[in-house]
Protein backbone atom coordinates (compact mmCIF):
# COMPACT_ATOMS: atom_id res chain seq x y z
CA UNK A 1 0.00 0.00 0.00
CA UNK A 2 2.79 2.54 0.58
CA UNK A 3 3.89 2.31 -2.88
CA UNK A 4 0.17 1.72 -4.61
CA UNK A 5 -1.52 4.55 -2.92
CA UNK A 6 0.72 7.09 -4.05
CA UNK A 7 0.76 5.66 -7.48
CA UNK A 8 -3.55 5.79 -7.95
CA UNK A 9 -3.15 9.34 -6.83
CA UNK A 10 -0.18 10.39 -9.29
CA UNK A 11 -2.55 8.70 -12.30
CA UNK A 12 -5.67 10.27 -10.80
CA UNK A 13 -7.27 7.25 -11.22
CA UNK A 14 -11.31 8.08 -10.84
CA UNK A 15 -11.40 10.04 -13.79
CA UNK A 16 -10.30 7.27 -15.82
CA UNK A 17 -13.74 6.00 -16.47
CA UNK A 18 -14.78 8.96 -17.81
CA UNK A 19 -12.13 8.77 -20.79
CA UNK A 20 -13.33 4.90 -21.60
CA UNK A 21 -16.97 6.32 -21.81
CA UNK A 22 -15.45 8.20 -24.52
CA UNK A 23 -13.72 6.22 -26.62
CA UNK A 24 -16.57 3.42 -26.11
CA UNK A 25 -18.88 6.13 -26.99
CA UNK A 26 -17.30 7.09 -29.96
CA UNK A 27 -17.17 3.52 -31.21
CA UNK A 28 -21.08 3.18 -30.92
CA UNK A 29 -21.40 5.85 -32.94
CA UNK A 30 -20.01 4.22 -35.61
CA UNK A 31 -22.23 1.33 -35.29
CA UNK A 32 -25.41 0.48 -35.57
CA UNK A 33 -26.60 -0.47 -32.75
CA UNK A 34 -25.94 -2.67 -29.38
CA UNK A 35 -26.06 -5.70 -31.84
CA UNK A 36 -22.94 -4.88 -33.88
CA UNK A 37 -20.52 -3.88 -31.01
CA UNK A 38 -17.79 -6.63 -31.02
CA UNK A 39 -15.56 -6.44 -28.09
CA UNK A 40 -13.37 -8.71 -30.15
CA UNK A 41 -12.57 -6.07 -32.98
CA UNK A 42 -12.68 -3.15 -29.67
CA UNK A 43 -10.70 -4.57 -27.08
CA UNK A 44 -7.63 -2.71 -27.73
CA UNK A 45 -9.75 0.59 -26.66
CA UNK A 46 -10.10 -0.36 -22.87
CA UNK A 47 -6.58 -0.79 -22.94
CA UNK A 48 -5.36 1.71 -24.86
CA UNK A 49 -7.92 4.86 -23.53
CA UNK A 50 -6.97 4.36 -20.07
CA UNK A 51 -3.34 4.29 -21.11
CA UNK A 52 -3.25 7.25 -22.81
CA UNK A 53 -5.51 9.15 -19.86
CA UNK A 54 -3.42 7.53 -17.18
CA UNK A 55 -0.12 8.14 -19.11
CA UNK A 56 -1.30 12.07 -19.34
CA UNK A 57 -1.96 12.68 -15.88
CA UNK A 58 1.36 10.80 -14.57
CA UNK A 59 3.19 12.67 -17.11
CA UNK A 60 1.36 16.14 -16.04
CA UNK A 61 2.40 15.47 -12.30
CA UNK A 62 6.07 14.96 -13.11
CA UNK A 63 6.25 18.28 -15.51
CA UNK A 64 4.46 20.18 -12.64
CA UNK A 65 6.46 18.69 -9.51
CA UNK A 66 8.65 21.77 -8.63
CA UNK A 67 5.41 24.07 -9.09
CA UNK A 68 3.50 21.76 -6.80
CA UNK A 69 5.94 21.46 -4.60
CA UNK A 70 6.64 25.40 -4.11
CA UNK A 71 2.71 25.63 -3.79
CA UNK A 72 2.41 23.18 -1.59
CA UNK A 73 -0.44 20.93 -3.07
CA UNK A 74 -1.39 17.24 -1.95
CA UNK A 75 0.27 15.67 -4.99
CA UNK A 76 2.30 12.32 -4.16
CA UNK A 77 5.46 13.26 -5.70
CA UNK A 78 5.77 17.54 -4.18
CA UNK A 79 4.59 15.80 -0.49
CA UNK A 80 7.82 12.89 -1.03
CA UNK A 81 5.30 10.07 -1.16
CA UNK A 82 6.35 8.96 -4.78
CA UNK A 83 9.84 9.08 -5.82
CA UNK A 84 10.48 10.86 -9.71
CA UNK A 85 12.38 7.77 -10.53
CA UNK A 86 9.51 5.68 -9.71
CA UNK A 87 6.71 8.11 -11.40
CA UNK A 88 8.74 8.27 -14.19
CA UNK A 89 8.76 4.63 -14.55
CA UNK A 90 5.04 4.56 -14.10
CA UNK A 91 4.83 7.21 -16.89
CA UNK A 92 7.12 4.56 -19.21
CA UNK A 93 5.07 0.96 -18.54
CA UNK A 94 1.43 3.47 -19.39
CA UNK A 95 3.04 4.32 -22.89
CA UNK A 96 4.42 1.13 -23.31
CA UNK A 97 1.13 -0.36 -22.85
CA UNK A 98 -0.32 2.12 -24.71
CA UNK A 99 1.65 1.45 -27.62
CA UNK A 100 1.29 -2.38 -27.49
CA UNK A 101 -2.71 -1.52 -27.46
CA UNK A 102 -2.07 0.94 -30.35
CA UNK A 103 -0.49 -1.71 -32.34
CA UNK A 104 -3.57 -3.85 -32.90
CA UNK A 105 -5.90 -1.17 -34.18
CA UNK A 106 -6.71 -0.23 -37.92
CA UNK A 107 -4.31 2.24 -39.18
CA UNK A 108 -6.98 5.59 -39.16
CA UNK A 109 -7.52 4.64 -35.37
CA UNK A 110 -3.54 4.19 -34.90
CA UNK A 111 -3.03 7.61 -36.27
CA UNK A 112 -5.77 9.14 -34.56
CA UNK A 113 -4.17 7.45 -31.16
CA UNK A 114 -0.79 8.93 -32.41
CA UNK A 115 -2.31 12.68 -32.82
CA UNK A 116 -3.93 12.43 -29.58
CA UNK A 117 -0.98 11.55 -28.13
CA UNK A 118 1.16 13.95 -29.68
CA UNK A 119 -1.68 16.76 -28.18
CA UNK A 120 -1.70 14.91 -24.76
CA UNK A 121 2.44 15.58 -24.70
CA UNK A 122 2.31 19.35 -25.99
CA UNK A 123 -0.64 19.95 -23.84
CA UNK A 124 1.59 18.58 -20.47
CA UNK A 125 5.10 20.31 -21.97
CA UNK A 126 4.14 23.62 -23.58
CA UNK A 127 0.37 24.21 -23.84
CA UNK A 128 -0.78 24.40 -20.04
CA UNK A 129 1.59 27.21 -19.18
CA UNK A 130 -1.03 29.39 -20.73
CA UNK A 131 -5.15 29.66 -20.76
CA UNK A 132 -5.04 30.67 -24.15
CA UNK A 133 -3.49 27.09 -25.28
CA UNK A 134 -4.49 25.09 -22.64
CA UNK A 135 -7.98 25.04 -22.81
CA UNK A 136 -7.86 23.98 -26.72
CA UNK A 137 -4.92 21.69 -26.64
CA UNK A 138 -7.11 19.74 -23.17
CA UNK A 139 -10.32 20.23 -25.89
CA UNK A 140 -8.72 18.18 -28.63
CA UNK A 141 -7.25 15.78 -26.30
CA UNK A 142 -10.53 14.27 -24.92
CA UNK A 143 -12.24 14.73 -28.92
CA UNK A 144 -9.00 12.92 -30.11
CA UNK A 145 -9.95 9.73 -27.46
CA UNK A 146 -13.91 9.55 -29.22
CA UNK A 147 -12.33 10.06 -32.71
CA UNK A 148 -10.06 6.87 -31.68
CA UNK A 149 -12.60 4.77 -30.64
CA UNK A 150 -14.79 6.23 -33.80
CA UNK A 151 -12.18 4.90 -36.45
CA UNK A 152 -11.78 2.00 -34.83
CA UNK A 153 -15.42 0.63 -35.32
CA UNK A 154 -15.91 2.80 -38.86
CA UNK A 155 -12.16 2.23 -40.30
CA UNK A 156 -11.98 5.81 -41.17
CA UNK A 157 -11.62 8.84 -38.61
CA UNK A 158 -13.20 11.39 -40.76
CA UNK A 159 -16.79 10.97 -39.14
CA UNK A 160 -18.45 12.85 -41.91
CA UNK A 161 -18.29 9.65 -43.98
CA UNK A 162 -20.39 7.96 -41.50
CA UNK A 163 -24.46 8.01 -41.15
CA UNK A 164 -24.42 9.02 -37.91
CA UNK A 165 -21.95 12.02 -38.91
CA UNK A 166 -24.34 14.53 -36.79
CA UNK A 167 -24.46 13.05 -33.45
CA UNK A 168 -20.67 12.33 -33.74
CA UNK A 169 -20.55 16.34 -34.09
CA UNK A 170 -22.70 17.20 -31.43
CA UNK A 171 -20.51 14.91 -29.09
CA UNK A 172 -17.37 15.98 -29.89
CA UNK A 173 -18.82 19.68 -29.66
CA UNK A 174 -20.03 18.85 -26.19
CA UNK A 175 -17.45 16.95 -25.12
CA UNK A 176 -14.67 19.58 -26.10
CA UNK A 177 -16.81 22.61 -24.45
CA UNK A 178 -16.52 20.96 -20.97
CA UNK A 179 -13.24 19.83 -21.20
CA UNK A 180 -12.96 23.53 -22.39
CA UNK A 181 -15.19 24.73 -19.15
CA UNK A 182 -12.50 22.38 -16.42
CA UNK A 183 -8.94 23.39 -18.16
CA UNK A 184 -10.71 27.09 -18.08
CA UNK A 185 -11.47 27.19 -14.74
CA UNK A 186 -8.42 24.86 -13.69
CA UNK A 187 -6.09 27.70 -15.21
CA UNK A 188 -7.92 30.63 -14.10
CA UNK A 189 -7.85 29.16 -10.66
CA UNK A 190 -3.90 28.70 -10.53
CA UNK A 191 -2.80 31.60 -12.70
CA UNK A 192 -5.25 34.25 -11.57
CA UNK A 193 -6.35 32.99 -8.07
CA UNK A 194 -9.73 32.58 -8.68
CA UNK A 195 -11.75 31.36 -5.80
CA UNK A 196 -15.42 30.99 -7.41
CA UNK A 197 -17.19 30.40 -10.50
CA UNK A 198 -20.62 31.48 -10.18
CA UNK A 199 -20.43 30.99 -6.38
CA UNK A 200 -18.75 27.11 -6.75
CA UNK A 201 -15.17 26.55 -5.94
CA UNK A 202 -12.81 25.81 -9.35
CA UNK A 203 -12.68 22.24 -8.05
CA UNK A 204 -16.65 21.91 -8.02
CA UNK A 205 -16.75 23.48 -11.61
CA UNK A 206 -14.12 21.42 -13.15
CA UNK A 207 -15.39 18.19 -11.48
CA UNK A 208 -19.05 18.95 -12.31
CA UNK A 209 -18.00 19.65 -15.79
CA UNK A 210 -15.56 16.36 -16.31
CA UNK A 211 -18.60 14.24 -14.73
CA UNK A 212 -20.80 15.26 -17.19
CA UNK A 213 -19.02 13.99 -20.28
CA UNK A 214 -20.55 10.53 -19.58
CA UNK A 215 -23.90 12.02 -19.45
CA UNK A 216 -23.24 13.19 -22.63
CA UNK A 217 -22.04 9.73 -24.22
CA UNK A 218 -24.85 8.03 -22.96
CA UNK A 219 -27.12 10.76 -24.36
CA UNK A 220 -25.20 10.28 -28.01
CA UNK A 221 -25.28 7.12 -28.04
CA UNK A 222 -28.84 6.85 -27.32
CA UNK A 223 -29.68 8.78 -29.91
CA UNK A 224 -27.71 6.75 -32.43
CA UNK A 225 -29.10 3.42 -31.75
CA UNK A 226 -32.59 4.51 -31.93
CA UNK A 227 -33.38 5.20 -28.08
CA UNK A 228 -31.96 1.93 -27.45
CA UNK A 229 -31.57 1.94 -23.51
CA UNK A 230 -28.17 -0.25 -23.81
CA UNK A 231 -26.67 3.67 -23.83
CA UNK A 232 -27.55 3.77 -19.82
CA UNK A 233 -24.18 1.74 -19.50
CA UNK A 234 -22.08 5.01 -20.43
CA UNK A 235 -23.72 6.24 -17.22
CA UNK A 236 -21.84 3.46 -15.18
CA UNK A 237 -18.59 5.77 -15.44
CA UNK A 238 -20.04 7.62 -12.96
CA UNK A 239 -20.60 5.29 -9.86
CA UNK A 240 -16.96 3.73 -10.90
CA UNK A 241 -16.07 7.63 -10.37
CA UNK A 242 -17.14 7.76 -7.20
CA UNK A 243 -16.24 3.58 -5.78
CA UNK A 244 -12.98 4.29 -6.88
CA UNK A 245 -12.53 7.89 -4.89
CA UNK A 246 -14.12 6.26 -1.77
CA UNK A 247 -11.57 3.31 -2.13
CA UNK A 248 -8.82 5.94 -2.56
CA UNK A 249 -10.28 8.19 0.49
CA UNK A 250 -10.26 4.83 2.85
CA UNK A 251 -6.85 3.37 1.45
CA UNK A 252 -5.54 7.02 2.48
CA UNK A 253 -7.28 6.94 6.18
CA UNK A 254 -5.72 3.63 6.47
CA UNK A 255 -2.38 4.62 5.85
CA UNK A 256 -2.36 7.58 8.04
CA UNK A 257 -3.50 5.60 10.74
CA UNK A 258 -0.55 3.16 9.63
CA UNK A 259 1.69 5.96 9.38
CA UNK A 260 2.95 4.99 6.04
CA UNK A 261 2.43 8.40 4.22
CA UNK A 262 3.25 11.82 5.86
CA UNK A 263 0.09 13.56 7.88
CA UNK A 264 -1.62 15.99 5.70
Amino acid sequence: MRLLLPILRLVRLPLVWTALADVLAGAAIALAGPADFSWSRLWPLLILSPALYLFGMALNDLLDASDDRAAGRDRPIARGELSYLTAVSVAAFLLGLACLAAAFLPRPALEMAQATLAAIILYNALAKRWTLTAVPFMAACRAGNILIGFSAAAGDWNFCHSPHANFCLALLVTVAALTALASLASGLEKRRGLKSIFSLKPDSVILGALLLLPVADAAAVFATWHFSLWAALWLAALPAFFLTSRLIRRLRAACRAASCQPPQ
